[in-house]
């Protein structure tokens, strides 16, 4: 966490917009991750991106510092994804829990260039309950603790350890119904480190 971000936050508020440059230019990488394999086309992901730093500076007096800006930011991602996905299937119940991508209209993500096992991932992932994937993604694409994750869902760090495994399992049975061969289950699911930073590699060197 970089010790200036409220006070970046605090400044773009109130009108600088230096520091929302700054602020956005620091933490742009990880919303952009957030929505890079959740949406259905580059300008929907850059538009909630920017509703994203928006609502927060609209927020920003529930930002007090006790946690990261990152958890902050990633919190109004989660939020407004599952404003969008109500919005398009026309229901305010969407269970995020229950409900995956797959079962929202969102079919597999294309990713240029990438191997089997990584296509394989994506698709998956797409395929599991939203908060599953978004678990799932925070821990292997954004590297957080458990703590920043449960600071996210608002929920404790055993229930979110509890939410990865689950996550895990969820996406076996995925890549496995998805897979050819027991050999690319196999090979998915033991290099998901590789698959899952090498994928984080590629969106950062596209932005």
């Amino acid at each position: 966490m970089h010790e200036d971000d409220a006070v970046l936050l605090s400044a773009w508020g109130a009108g600088d917009g230096e520091a929302g440059s700054r602020l956005f230019t620091r933490h742009y990488r990880s919303v952009y991750r957030f929505f890079s394999n959740k949406l259905a086309s580059l300008a929907a992901v850059e538009d909630l991106v920017q509703q994203t730093f928006t609502a927060c500076v609209e927020a920003r007096a529930r930002f007090r510092g006790d946690a990261s800006f990152r958890t902050f930011v990633l919190a109004i991602a989660r939020n407004l994804l599952l404003k969008h996905l109500r919005d398009r299937r026309k229901d305010p119940d969407i269970d995020a829990d229950a409900v995956s991508l797959a079962d929202c209209g969102l079919g597999a993500s294309t990713v240029v260039g990438m191997r089997r096992e990584q296509q394989l991932l994506l698709t998956a992932l797409r395929r599991i309950a939203i908060d599953s994937q978004v678990v799932f993604e925070m821990t292997y694409w954004e590297q957080m603790p458990a703590r920043e994750i449960a600071a996210i869902l608002g929920e404790t760090e055993a229930a979110i350890r509890g939410r990865l495994r689950k996550a895990k399992l969820e996406l076996r049975g995925a890549i496995e119904a998805l897979a050819r061969t027991p050999d690319e289950v196999s090979s998915t699911i033991d290099g998901l480190d590789r698959w899952a930073d090498g994928l984080r590699n590629y969106w950062d060197a596209g932005r």
